[in-house]
């Protein structure tokens, strides 16, 4: 199963955020030359796809000034709700409908308290990066 998370996509590149991997976003571009030599690649970026990444946000700083309880509010919202849609779907839709935020909080078929402390752990530890992210910027 692919942890690609899409950030923007065309009829030959691929704008996307590796689920664990914290510090990249990655461009994959087709039919396009490029230049690769020993600890070097160069590859020219078409203007239509710059465009799409210099309007992309950036980090999300949404955590950043959030207190510890809003946080966990937050994220018991949204337990709660994937719990219904979870519960809602068919038989054949849960595995897809366990599968929607489970990088956050885990299956959707994990208990209530599992999800949200696995959901308060990430949400905390992104408030924490974004908040030394913005004092580094």
């Amino acid at each position: 199963m692919s942890t690609k998370a899409t950030i923007a996509h065309g009829p030959n590149f691929h704008l996307y955020h590796e689920g664990l991997d914290e510090d990249y976003v990655y461009l994959e571009i087709e039919g396009t030359q490029f230049e690769a030599s020993y600890n070097r690649a160069m590859v020219p970026i078409p203007v239509h796809i710059w465009e799409v990444i210099r309007r992309y946000p950036g980090i999300d700083l949404s955590y950043a000034n959030k207190t510890d309880d809003e946080i966990r509010d937050y994220v018991e919202h949204e337990v709660d709700e994937r719990i219904g849609e979870y519960e809602k779907a068919s038989e054949r839709a849960k595995g897809i409908a366990s599968l929607s935020g489970s990088l956050v909080f885990g299956p959707a078929d994990q208990t209530r308290d599992r999800q949200i402390a696995a959901g308060t752990s990430r949400c905390q530890i992104e408030g924490k990066k974004n908040q030394a992210a913005t004092r580094t910027s």
